[in-house]
């Protein structure tokens, strides 16, 4: 079995037409999902990119690798002996490649990345030897704009945060994008893999919809702002003093509407924008799944096509990641196994990105380290409606935790505005109650305490 990744970041599952979205047109993904099995209750065990990556790409959860945000780089955390997925998948007998982002960079992970055997679109640590690029590397516009100073720089954070605070038209042509050529390699590499007929593992790495929302303006095009309903869960909903985003719900949001609320305009242009980026990236991971078939590739080639996380689109006020919320802590995946017995179907069963790690060595066949937190979701390839776990746990740091169950979500805090918010899935999916200080709910505050306490161990699959 061969093995392709396809990394999207910042992805809202809701926003995507499989997933239940009327307005986003995503028809690859959407036609992608009816050959795999799709997970709608996948949830990643951090609230950002470097540490969510991190967790899933070694499986181990954030409080033990020791990385749970993106300042704290990989290889200077994880456990001495930690073996992440290139290791493991290279050891037993893969070609490994990657195309763009894998770790958060590649200054975060050196020697995670030494066991890439091609590189391509992203930085190779110092010692590497490899090939050139696959295709002639274009010089793309969008990359142009880069820092005119160090990050230590005062004036960096704010370059930054305009470079990111921005949606609409990036006045550039699909080719111009990073993400396409992400793609354009790949269809490539895929090609020269099949000629070759050499087992690998290639990950495709789409930066789009992270911030700024800006994509060619063919796809600004298929929206209208005017059509777009306003977010869910308004503020007016909330009651703030019990809400532990408070702050971000009236004021200044991560990478995008940094300096302020905004009007409901902006908030619909804004949406339309992020639909339009990931209708960019459906055309992207379109050509390369329709490589895959045209190659005869998909016969004996693992797909596993997934987010980093998830994005808030103005519920609660909120835009972007960095909370224990639903619209962060849950995100797309889809896995597709040739002739396994569940393709086509759809598990609401609870899997975490630290399961990929197991669930790849038992479907290759690998040894898995022991030290990996992550549980197998193989047998849920081959009936997804099994009974599996009862709960999927995240945090933002030692200090702020989350534990999900079906019923429930239980958030703690122990510096936060807030001590700890409770909401009731059931009657309020959107966790606008928070009923943490309701006696009527103390017995349920104190199992979902416990349970958060007890721990991820506690919340395995029943035995067979």
């Amino acid at each position: 079995m061969n093995v392709l990744f396809v990394i999207i970041e910042d992805t809202n599952a809701g926003a995507i037409g499989c997933y239940g979205n009327t307005i986003c047109q995503t028809p690859n993904l959407d036609h992608f999902a009816r050959t795999a099995v799709q997970f709608n209750s996948a949830y990643v065990q951090a609230v950002s990119c470097n540490p969510s990556r991190t967790s899933f790409l070694t499986g181990l959860r954030p409080l033990t690798s020791g990385v749970w945000n993106n300042n704290q780089r990989t290889s200077e955390h994880v456990p001495p002996g930690t073996k992440a997925l290139p290791q493991l998948l290279k050891e037993h007998g893969l070609y490994t490649a990657v195309i763009g982002k894998f770790f958060h960079g590649t200054d975060y992970a050196r020697p995670q990345m030494m066991y890439f055997d091609r590189i391509e679109h992203a930085v190779a640590p110092p010692g590497w030897k490899g090939p050139p690029p696959i295709l002639p590397a274009p010089v793309l516009k969008e990359e142009e704009e880069k820092p005119p100073m160090g990050r230590n720089d005062p004036g960096y954070r704010e370059w930054r945060r305009q470079r990111s605070d921005r949606y609409g038209d990036s006045g550039l042509k699909p080719e111009e994008e990073s993400d396409y050529y992400h793609a354009a390699a790949a269809v490539a590499l895929l090609e020269q893999f099949a000629r070759r007929r050499e087992p690998f593992f290639l990950s495709m790495h789409q930066s789009h919809p992270h911030t700024p929302l800006t994509v060619p303006k063919k796809y600004i095009d298929m929206y209208d702002p005017a059509k777009i309903p306003l977010p869910p869960a308004p503020v007016s909903s909330l009651n703030l003093a019990e809400f532990p985003y408070a702050k971000r719900s009236t004021g200044r949001n991560n990478d995008i509407f940094t300096k302020g609320q905004p009007t409901a305009q902006q908030a619909k242009e804004a949406i339309a924008a992020y639909y339009a980026c990931l209708s960019f990236v459906d055309d992207n991971v379109g050509r390369v799944l329709d490589a895959i078939d045209r190659t005869g590739l998909a016969k004996n080639t693992i797909v596993v096509v997934m987010a980093d996380h998830g994005f808030h689109l103005g519920d609660h006020g909120l835009w972007s990641k960095y909370t224990m919320l639903e619209a962060t802590r849950r995100a797309p995946l889809w896995v597709r196994v040739p002739g396994a017995p569940a393709n086509g179907r759809v598990c609401n069963e609870f899997v975490e990105f630290v399961d990929l790690i197991p669930t790849l060595g038992d479907l290759l066949g690998f040894k898995v380290p022991s030290a990996v937190e992550g549980t197998s979701f193989a047998p849920l390839l081959v009936n997804p409606e099994r009974p599996w776990k009862k709960a999927v746990f995240q945090v933002t740091s030692p200090s702020e935790q989350m534990v999900r169950t079906r019923r429930y979500s239980y958030l703690e805090f122990k510096d936060g505005p807030v001590p700890a918010a409770l909401y009731d899935l059931k009657k309020d999916p959107w966790e606008t109650v928070n009923l943490a200080s309701d006696p009527g709910h103390a017995a349920v505050h104190a199992e979902m305490a416990g349970l958060l306490h007890d721990g991820w161990k506690s919340a395995l699959p029943p035995k067979p």
